[in-house]
């Protein structure tokens, strides 16, 4: 693989860029080139300016200052539709797709070779023959609101691969994709980039980044700090660079369940750059908090749905739900919130049984989809903050601000949460700081039964391991905690009991998740085993 400083001319070159948002500077000053023939990772916390570079670049938020070359050529992007006519895309971490469309008409809608008559039959062969080349799964005439968060974000690659495009940008491509389709994505951007393209790839996961780039660049608050060929860099020296304070950190968190952030084994790759280490300390789990019994949601384009889906979650305890994205998660989440009436079957939460079409008793939700489901973008932080707490800040119909700001300062100072203020719209924060906001307002309701979703979707790796710690407080203090998630290693990590879920049913359990990584894997795909049930 080439490095940064082989002597190549930059397909892309920044100079100087600037970029803010009100008084927040979110770029600055920055020189950043990208070789053709190169995948290049960009890396950083979150609110490092990762996203806001790269949307810079795409058109989205133009420049306020500073210069962009293609090929050497000086041009001005000021808006996506002027970055696609120059051979840019970008897959972004959040999905810009119409609900209302087919799979088959959205790729149609953004290909530069479309005809003036639209051919339903001509689309329909092209979406196969692009995810035959992924080696995806993807229905052509699929409507884009009835996908799962993993198929339309596989649409989103699909779709940009179709565009033909030089200079390719990935927000966090994987985070929705199962392990058995990460390989071929890497394959094929590897591809990409033999056939003379740059690729940049935004991650937090170190496995991705020492599996398929040949740079990479980290930022930090706003500031491109490093870029650094893969080959001559480690795990360590580069998460040491995304976070300079995490030894300190790590030094001063002592007290029982608290997440260091370790140094990563360079020779096997952490999946997600980083260890979050729960010490010993745990709480014994107590009594069923709740129990989901025979729960039954008919399929629909893109996921199983539910098939006498039964388990339990004690008090106490983490238990991992792990399964392939498109297996009846999101029904599962769904019903428990009471957004979607289950076809059969019964949830009760501690000792009280959920009513048709409320959230389940004593029960708070962190959903996988921050922006559909958990927040109003438009609304400030402080008020998406209280929106199922408002009876708490409310006396005869009127809200007390004052109490409002106070405690959502308190939340922004605990969570470390980046954002311009506390008023500003929560649109203008990056994901891994929106779903701080999320897990925050969840955590305040002071649940007895705490359902998660892909939790740490888009964090770094501070931010994924205070999740974690906190998680593990949360059960240490009595609540059942379920944590849904599609990434085997860190649910083996986080999980006190683990089961498995497949084709809209629980198909394995156990009580020694790392013990059993292998057989949970399997089950994961469909593997016709079944770990020891303790």
């Amino acid at each position: 693989m080439s490095g940064p400083n082989d002597g190549d001319a930059a397909l892309l070159s920044l100079r100087g860029v600037c970029r803010s948002f009100g008084t927040t500077k979110a770029v600055r000053e920055v020189d950043f080139d990208v070789v053709a023939g190169t995948v290049h990772a960009l890396l950083g916390e979150n609110g490092a300016g990762k996203s806001t570079l790269m949307n810079v670049v795409y058109g989205v938020h133009p420049a306020d200052r500073g210069t962009i070359a293609i090929g050497g050529e000086p041009v001005r992007i000021e808006s996506p539709r002027q970055a696609l006519e120059r051979g840019i895309s970008m897959v972004h971490q959040h999905h810009q797709l119409i609900p209302s469309l087919t799979v088959a008409e959205s790729i149609a809608l953004a290909s530069r070779n479309t005809p003036w008559r639209y051919d339903r039959r001509s689309a329909a062969l092209q979406v196969t023959r692009l995810a035959s080349r992924l080696e995806l799964e993807l229905d052509p005439e699929a409507r884009v609101g009835e996908l799962s968060l993993g198929d339309r974000q596989r649409l989103e690659i699909i779709s940009a691969i179709d565009r033909d495009s030089q200079i390719i940008i990935l927000d966090e491509p994987t985070a929705v994709l199962a392990p058995t389709e990460v390989e071929p994505l890497f394959d094929l951007l590897r591809g990409l980039a033999d056939d003379g393209r740059a690729i940049i790839l935004i991650t937090h996961r170190m496995r991705e980044v020492f599996a398929v780039s040949d740079a990479i660049s980290v930022m930090r608050k706003g500031e491109l700090v490093a870029t650094l060929a893969t080959s001559a860099t480690d795990p360590n020296q580069v998460l040491d660079l995304v976070i300079p304070q995490r030894h300190r950190l790590a030094e001063t968190s002592s007290a029982p369940g608290v997440a260091e952030i370790e140094d990563v084994d360079s020779a096997e790759g952490d999946l997600n750059l980083v260890a979050a280490h729960l010490r010993p300390g745990r709480a014994t789990p107590g009594p069923d908090a709740l129990v989901v019994d025979a729960l039954e949601v008919a399929p629909a384009p893109g996921t199983t749905g539910l098939c006498g889906l039964s388990l339990t979650a004690r008090q106490g305890e983490i238990l991992g739900v792990i399964g392939v994205e498109g297996n009846g998660q999101h029904e599962l989440v769904e019903v428990l919130a009471g957004i979607r009436i289950a076809d059969g079957g019964h949830v009760v939460a501690c000792g009280e049984p959920q009513t048709r079409g409320r959230l389940a008793p004593h029960t708070a939700v962190v959903p996988e989809d921050r922006h559909r489901e958990a927040l109003v973008l438009d609304l400030s932080s402080e008020e998406n903050l209280v929106l199922p707490m408002l009876d708490r800040y409310s006396s005869v119909g009127l809200l007390s601000r004052s109490r409002m700001r106070a405690d959502t300062r308190a939340v922004i100072e605990d969570y470390a949460v980046v954002t311009a203020s506390a008023t500003a719209p929560t649109r203008s924060m990056s994901g891994g700081n929106q779903q701080k906001l999320v897990l925050a307002r969840a955590l305040a309701q002071s649940p007895k039964v705490l359902v998660v979703s892909q939790a740490t979707r888009g964090l770094d790796p501070g931010a994924t391991a205070e999740v974690l710690r906190r998680l593990r407080d949360a059960a240490n203090a009595g609540t059942a905690v379920v944590f849904i998630g599609s990434d085997l290693d860190e649910v083996v990590e986080i999980a006190d009991r683990a089961v498995v879920m497949y084709g809209g049913r629980i198909v394995g359990e156990s009580a020694d998740p790392d013990a059993s990584r292998d057989v949970l894997a399997g089950l994961m795909v469909g593997a016709d085993r079944d770990p020891a049930r303790d």
